[in-house]
């Protein structure tokens, strides 16, 4: 089993265009409280209905390939749940499923004063942590990047693939018109304090307005084509 989920996580790193020496089992830590009523994690079993439920967990937002959507068709029957179909690739465009996903969440709180909603993927790194930074940007006010500390304060192994990054800096510049005038953004922060990237901060944010905060494509400029196996750094 420790196996098998040692060659999803080289997937999912590999999807992210970054390398990572991995030593957060992705599984450790099955849901995470971000916020009182917002939680986030790994795809439930039907062995884990019963601790979602005990967490008071009324609402969930899966977040998969469309093809696995009946794999969680169970959840149906213990919580109000949302669908979303999503691969976790680095020109997927996730920003398309954000209104979706803030009217459910916005429907569960006002149904509901004391409803709480699990957002997760297949781990609870990149689809679904994009999905609940997006939701503390929103509902919060919060850049990018800060939305992101605070989930990885709960959550470490949060770490959205550089596609899914670049469509939350573009969602701040949005919601923060005057955020675009600040550097640097909380993208190029991201790539070179989060993710490691080997060029200067000045040098990335450069690229990054260049090529209108499209990580992959500045990545490419910036080291002739290639995006390198970057490192994050040493985990607590």
């Amino acid at each position: 089993m420790k196996a098998a989920l040692g060659k999803l996580a080289d997937r999912v790193l590999s999807s992210l265009g970054l390398g990572l020496d991995f030593s957060v089992d992705l599984r450790e830590s099955f849901c995470s409280q971000i916020t009182p009523t917002l939680y986030l994690g790994a795809r439930p079993n039907q062995e884990r209905v019963h601790e979602l439920k005990g967490a008071g967990v009324t609402h969930v937002v899966s977040c998969l390939r469309e093809n696995e959507r009946s794999q969680v068709a169970f959840l149906q029957q213990d919580f109000d749940h949302l669908f979303l179909g999503v691969h976790d690739g680095m020109h997927q465009d996730i920003s398309k499923s954000f209104s979706s996903f803030f009217e459910f969440a916005a429907a569960a709180t006002s149904s509901d004063s004391e409803a709480k909603l699990f957002v997760h993927c297949e781990v609870g790194v990149s689809r679904s942590a994009t999905l609940a930074i997006a939701l503390l940007m929103k509902t919060e006010g919060m850049s990018f990047f800060d939305a992101l500390c605070r989930v990885r304060s709960k959550r470490i192994q949060v770490l959205p693939n550089i596609g899914f990054a670049s469509q939350l800096q573009r969602f701040e510049h949005e919601l923060q018109p005057r955020s675009r005038n600040n550097a640097p953004s909380s993208l190029a922060r991201y790539l070179h304090g989060i993710c490691n990237a080997p060029v200067e901060l000045e040098v990335l944010e450069s690229a990054l307005e260049r090529h209108r905060y499209d990580a992959p494509a500045a990545l490419r400029m910036i080291f002739g084509g290639e995006i390198p196996r970057v490192i994050q750094g040493v985990r607590p």
